[in-house]
C-alpha cells in the first residue's frame, strides 16, 4: 500500500513549513507559498514556482471623505505545527483598527477572519491624563482587493452560477454556461458567490464566503465585482458601502462619539491557490463504467450483472466489463434499498457483497453510491428529518424529496447538521466489514444554500428577512474526515458535482464528474458549439489538481456520446460510459488507443497551448500527448455542429495513423486533409 500519511499529513500533501523575519510571515505548504509581508492580507501568493498577485491583497477603505492609508502595520506568526500555521496582523487609520487573522491549512486553504473597528481611547486618556478630542467614525466604504497578474487571469468559475452582467448592464452569458468562462479582461458585477475563482487553465485563486451576512454593498448585485486594471484582473469583495448598520442604530447619536459604542464588525472568508494537489501524470489509468445513472438499468444489480446484458449475446455482465477493459465499476443508487444509508437490509447486504466478489475476482474495483439525501424509510426519519433537512429559505428554491424505488421518499440533507458525522461513522464500518474500493459522491461536495435555523444554518438581515447560508466549512470539514477514512485504507473518493468547484471540500476527493449542468439543455437542445471557456474554466481538472471525467445524458440524435467524446478529449478528459452497451462499446476502443501510448512520460499540448500543429479551419481543435522520443498522440475535434468537408492540418512528420480505423494516412509535405462531421474526432498517431 501506498504511503498515506507524511509526518503526519496525510499524502500527497506535505508538513506546513512557516517562518517569520524582520514582520513578514512566510507559509509553505505543497506546491504553494503564502506570504504576508507587512500587510494586513497576503502580500505574495505562488503556485508551481508562479506569482498569482500583480500586488498585494488590499483592504481598499475610506473614512471622512478619504481614502485610508493603513499605518503601523505589523503581523506576527502564531501557533504553528505540521497540518497548519497561523498569521495575525494589524493596522490603523485615523479612527479605525483593523485587525485579520490566516489560518493557512496543509492543503493551502486559508481561514481569513477581518475585524473592523474604532479605535477608541488609551488608558491614560480614557483617565483624563491626555486629552481625548473625538475622531469622527464615519466609514465610507471597506472593500477586499485581490489583484490577480492579468495573463493568470482569462478564465472564471463562480458559484451560484446565475447570469451575470457586465459592467455596460448587458447580460454576456448564457444561462447553462453563466458559471464558467472566459473572463476576457472585462468588468463584470455579480451577486454574492459562495465560490469565486480567478485563473488560467493551469493554475488559480479562490475565495469562499458561505454568506453575506453583515455586508452592506452598495447593491447586492455588486457584492463581487471583476474590475480590469492595467496588468491586473482585479476581484473586488465590496463588504460595506456606508457606515455598517449596528453603527448606525448604536446609542452614538453621531460618528463622532462612535468611538464609545460601536462594536467590533467582523467578516469571515477562506483563500486556496490551485492546484490543490499534484495531478497525476496519467489521468486515464482507471476506466470506470457507471451503472443505471441515468441509463436505468430495470433489474437489480446483482441479476443485471449475473445474466447477458446485450440481445442476442450470452456474455453475463461481470465477463463483459472485463472484457471491455473496465477497472471500476460504479454502481449507483439503486444498490441500496434504503437510500444513502449506512444501514443496510438483509437483501442489500447480499446483493453487495456478492458484486463486490464477483467483480474483485475480475480484478474490478466497486464505488457503490452514496449522496446527499436521507430516506423515509430510514429509522432516523421520524426523529430527525427536520433536523437534518437542507432547507432553502425561499421555497422557489426547496430542494425536491425524490421517488424512490423501493417506494420512499428521498430528502436532501445539510451537512452543518449532525447527519455528517453519523454517516461518515456509518461509512467508516462499512467500508470496513464490505471491503468496497472507495466511494462514489453524488453531490456531497457542493456547497448548496440552506437556511434551516433548527442545525444552525440561515441567517437574519437587518429587515428581519431570513437568508440562506452556504455551508463551505461543514463540507470540508465532511471530507476531511472522509478522506481519512479511505485514503488512509488505499480507498478512493470520486465525487460527482454540478457547476460548483468548492475547492476547501474538493481537494479531499480523488477525482471528479463533472457536467451534469449543462446535460438539461443539451438532451433537449443540443449545441451548436462547444463551449471552450466554459469546460477549459471548470471542466478540465488540471487548473484544481483534480482529474475529471465528463458526464453524458443521451438523448439521440439531438445529443449523443460521441459528441461528448469531442468535447472532452481536446481537454484532456474523457466522457464517462453509462451505459454497458454501446458507450462502453466505443470508450473501450479509446482506452486501448491511450494504453498503448506511454502517457506518464508524456507531455499534454492542449489546443490553446499547440504550436506543432495548426488547421486551416478555427472550428478544428487539435490537442496532444508527445513522449520523450518525439511521438505524438493527437486528439482532433470539430467543435461545431456544421460538417467540415474538407480541413487541412500541418506539422506532420513521420508515419501518421488513424488509431481508430488503423489505416495509415498520407501527408504530403506535412500536411494532411481530412473531413470532420458534426461534433467529429480523430484520433492520430505521429512517429
Amino acid at each position: 500500500m501506498k504511503e498515506t500519511f507524511v509526518n503526519g499529513v496525510p499524502a500527497p500533501w506535505l508538513p506546513v513549513k512557516a517562518k517569520e523575519e524582520n514582520k513578514c510571515c512566510t507559509v509553505e505548504i505543497w506546491g504553494r507559498t503564502y506570504t504576508v509581508d507587512k500587510n494586513l492580507l497576503f502580500s505574495s501568493v505562488t503556485t508551481q514556482g508562479v506569482e498569482l498577485l500583480a500586488s498585494p491583497i488590499r483592504i481598499n477603505a475610506s473614512e471622512n471623505g478619504h481614502k485610508i492609508e493603513w499605518r503601523d502595520i505589523d503581523c506576527f506568526l502564531g501557533e504553528c505545527d505540521q497540518k497548519q500555521a497561523i498569521i495575525y496582523a494589524t493596522a490603523q487609520s485615523d479612527a479605525f483598527i483593523v485587525n485579520t487573522c490566516m489560518k493557512v491549512e496543509f492543503d493551502g486553504c486559508a481561514t481569513i477572519d477581518v475585524k473592523l473597528m474604532p479605535k477608541g481611547y488609551t488608558v491614560p486618556q480614557l483617565f483624563g491624563l491626555e486629552s481625548k478630542e473625538s475622531t469622527t467614525t464615519l466609514l465610507d466604504y471597506f472593500w477586499i482587493e485581490t489583484p490577480v497578474k492579468k495573463e493568470l487571469a482569462s478564465l472564471y468559475h463562480v458559484y451560484p452560477n446565475d447570469v451575470m452582467p457586465s459592467d455596460t448592464g448587458e447580460t454576456d452569458n448564457s444561462v447553462k454556461y453563466s458559471g464558467s468562462g472566459f473572463l476576457d479582461n472585462r468588468n463584470m458585477d455579480l451577486g454574492f458567490c459562495a465560490v469565486a475563482h480567478l485563473g488560467n487553465d493551469d493554475l488559480g485563486l479562490s475565495f469562499l464566503a458561505e454568506s453575506p451576512n453583515g455586508w452592506e454593498p452598495e447593491s447586492m448585485q455588486k457584492a463581487y465585482q471583476f474590475v480590469e486594471e492595467e496588468n491586473a484582473q482585479i476581484l473586488r469583495i465590496r463588504l460595506l458601502d456606508k457606515q455598517p448598520y449596528d453603527w448606525e442604530h448604536s446609542e452614538a447619536e453621531k460618528p463622532e462619539f462612535g468611538q464609545y459604542s460601536y462594536p467590533s464588525v467582523c467578516f469571515r472568508l477562506a483563500m486556496q491557490a490551485s492546484p490543490v494537489k499534484p495531478f497525476p501524470n496519467n489521468p486515464y489509468k482507471e476506466k470506470l463504467l457507471h451503472i443505471d445513472c441515468f441509463k436505468k438499468v430495470q433489474a437489480d444489480y446483482i441479476d443485471f450483472l449475473a445474466n447477458p446484458v446485450k440481445e442476442g449475446d450470452t456474455e453475463i455482465g461481470y465477463d463483459r466489463i472485463k472484457r471491455l477493459g473496465v477497472t471500476t465499476l460504479v454502481i449507483h443508487e439503486k444498490w441500496n434499498q434504503t437510500q444513502n444509508y449506512w444501514r443496510l437490509t438483509q437483501r442489500t447486504s447480499h446483493q453487495l457483497r456478492t458484486i463486490i466478489e464477483e467483480c474483485h475476482k475480475r480484478g474490478i474495483k466497486v464505488l457503490p453510491y452514496f449522496g446527499y439525501e436521507m430516506s423515509s424509510m430510514s429509522d432516523f426519519w421520524t426523529d430527525h428529518v427536520e433536523l437534518y433537512a437542507k432547507k432553502s429559505v425561499d421555497m422557489r428554491k426547496r430542494a425536491v424529496a425524490w421517488y424512490r424505488f423501493p417506494a420512499q421518499r428521498a430528502c436532501p440533507v445539510c451537512y452543518a447538521s449532525p447527519f455528517a458525522e453519523q454517516w461518515s461513522d456509518g461509512l467508516e464500518k462499512l467500508v470496513d466489514e464490505y471491503n468496497f474500493d472507495g466511494v462514489y459522491l453524488d453531490g456531497t461536495g457542493m456547497v448548496w444554500s440552506c437556511g434551516n435555523a433548527n442545525h444552525g444554518c440561515g441567517y437574519t438581515d437587518n429587515d428581519g428577512v431570513r437568508h440562506d447560508t452556504h455551508p463551505v466549512f461543514a463540507v470540508r470539514n465532511l471530507f476531511k474526515r472522509l478522506y481519512d477514512i479511505f485514503n488512509s485504507r488505499g480507498k478512493v473518493i470520486n465525487c460527482h458535482i454540478s457547476d460548483c468547484v468548492s475547492l476547501p471540500g474538493m481537494a479531499f476527493a480523488h477525482s471528479l464528474w463533472l457536467g451534469e449542468y449543462i446535460q438539461y439543455s443539451l438532451v433537449k437542445e443540443g449545441s451548436t458549439e462547444m463551449p471552450e471557456g466554459y469546460l477549459r474554466a471548470s471542466h478540465s481538472g488540471r487548473n484544481f489538481g483534480l482529474p475529471t471525467e465528463f458526464i453524458v445524458y443521451e438523448n439521440r440524435p439531438i445529443w449523443k456520446f460521441e459528441d461528448a467524446i469531442a468535447f472532452s478529449l481536446v481537454h484532456g478528459i474523457l466522457p464517462r460510459p453509462n451505459d454497458i452497451c454501446g458507450p462502453l462499446e466505443q470508450m473501450s476502443e479509446i482506452w486501448k488507443i491511450i494504453d498503448r501510448f506511454d502517457i506518464d512520460s508524456s507531455t499534454w499540448h492542449p489546443y490553446w497551448n499547440n504550436h506543432d500543429f495548426t488547421a486551416d479551419n478555427k472550428a478544428v481543435k487539435i490537442s496532444g500527448y508527445k513522449d520523450k522520443d518525439g511521438k505524438w498522440l493527437l486528439f482532433i475535434a470539430n467543435a461545431e455542429t456544421a460538417e467540415i468537408a474538407s480541413c487541412t492540418i500541418t506539422g506532420f512528420k513521420g508515419t501518421v495513423t488513424d488509431e481508430e480505423s488503423g489505416e495509415i494516412l498520407t501527408a504530403e509535405n506535412g500536411s494532411l486533409t481530412i473531413k470532420m462531421p458534426r461534433f467529429g474526432h480523430r484520433i492520430i498517431t505521429v512517429k
